[in-house]
């Protein structure tokens, strides 16, 4: 029996459990709203070298001990970044939950940063913007949210600018720690096969000193700006990314979008893989996907394709795009893409690691757990109608758009 239960602990920490009883193991996560939508330019990528510098060293365990604690039982540690906040997370068999919630909460709260470790990891960090700068698919994401979102944070790429990160300090690490790592900012969710009231003990024993008001900087609401980006770069294809203004991940369209998303450019039956993959074969990666964050949305329609080509394949994807604006999604090919989706939640939540994920998120911006049941309802609730006109509003929006390659004519 599957077990959801919620507790706000008098630290104002909100830790959400679900217990599965056929699990072996337990898989647990921390969220924490701070991502790169939340920092000042001079902070630009201070999300993510922080998630970084947490695993350097704790007042109790070196870096090479927390890599190795849970990993030489089998279980394993890990944290990523993105624009709206950072996840760390971990996996044991179910007996050891207890250490790895001591080694999470060592990590999260107990990080030292010491000077020498801030001028290593500079280094790695640096070296994984390198590495960014040799992936023209993951470039040319980032110049088309450079353009669509203008000087707004979302702009940034997570990693930041070699500039600032250079700049970092210590202190910077640990007034960024204080201001946005506090109990109400942060969310614990565990999930798998545990004692509840034994596992809420652990919790108070590692969570219950942790304090702190958060004082997080305000933006304005990010506004998308049409326009175009290009830049030359000495590769083997040319790369396309057409961004249009969709809604927030609040908004009730944002399910329409899903199912136009998954239309357009979601799978290997959609649209744009249909025709410019299967049909012309222009492109092997051609791709369509959607980012709802908590106040806007874009659909991004991504193409790789042969030098010389890039002009064409996105002559071409506009004029697919146009005739879906036109004629919106067919009635019956509806009901598929419904059953398609409805299909693939219900088999992500077999998997531990898809729970957690989506027990923390829905926690750490809904504030309530959302029954997959609930979101294949709302998927089903939409009708032809809706997705026509979604499709009309999205896809006759001014555009933004990212050429990397060749020559932009």
């Amino acid at each position: 029996i599957n077990m959801i239960r919620k507790e706000i602990l008098n630290n104002g920490l909100t830790v959400v459990t679900e217990e599965i009883d056929y699990a072996q193991s337990v898989s647990m996560g921390i969220w924490v709203k701070a991502g790169s939508r939340h920092e000042t330019n001079e902070l630009a990528g201070i999300s993510h070298f922080l998630e970084h510098m947490n695993f350097k060293g704790t007042e109790k365990r070196t870096t090479k001990e927390l890599a190795e604690v849970l990993e030489s039982r089998g279980g394993q540690l890990n944290a990523y970044t993105t624009k709206e906040y950072t996840n760390f997370y971990c996996q044991t068999v179910s007996e050891d939950y207890d250490l790895a919630m001591d080694v999470l909460s060592d990590l999260y709260l107990h990080s030292v940063f010491r000077g020498e470790d801030t001028e290593k990891e500079k280094k790695v960090v640096l070296e994984e913007i390198n590495l960014y700068d040799d992936s023209p698919e993951d470039l040319v994401i980032d110049m088309l949210n450079e353009v669509c979102w203008g000087n707004h944070p979302l702009g940034r790429p997570i990693l930041g600018y070699e500039e600032q990160v250079k700049s970092f300090k210590p202190e910077t690490l640990k007034d960024y720690r204080r201001c946005m790592y506090t109990p109400e900012n942060t969310v614990l969710a565990i999930v798998g096969r545990f004692d509840h009231d034994a596992l809420m003990a652990s919790v108070l024993k590692y969570f219950g000193d942790f304090e702190g008001q958060s004082e997080i900087p305000s933006f304005e609401m990010p506004a998308f700006c049409p326009g175009r980006i290009s830049k030359e770069k000495e590769i083997a294809q040319e790369h396309i990314c057409i961004g249009f203004p969709t809604c927030s991940v609040f908004d009730e369209q944002y399910y329409g979008s899903i199912l136009l998303n998954e239309y357009i450019g979601g799978s290997a039956a959609s649209v744009l893989f249909q025709k410019i993959r299967e049909d012309l074969a222009l492109s092997y990666s051609v791709y369509s996907f959607i980012t709802a964050y908590e106040d806007t949305g874009m659909m991004t329609v991504y193409a790789g394709t042969s030098p010389e080509l890039g002009k064409k394949v996105e002559a071409l994807c506009f004029e697919e795009l146009a005739k879906i604006a036109e004629n919106g999604v067919p009635a019956e090919r509806l009901e598929r893409l419904k059953t398609q989706i409805n299909g693939n939640m219900r088999l992500s939540i077999d998997s531990l690691g898809s729970r957690l994920n989506r027990l923390g998120r829905n926690e750490l911006f809904f504030r309530r757990t959302i029954p997959v049941e609930e979101v294949v309802e709302k998927i089903r609730e939409v009708t032809p109608e809706q997705i026509g006109a979604l499709a009309k509003k999205i896809l006759t929006a001014d555009t933004a758009v990212a050429f990397l390659g060749g020559k932009d004519e």
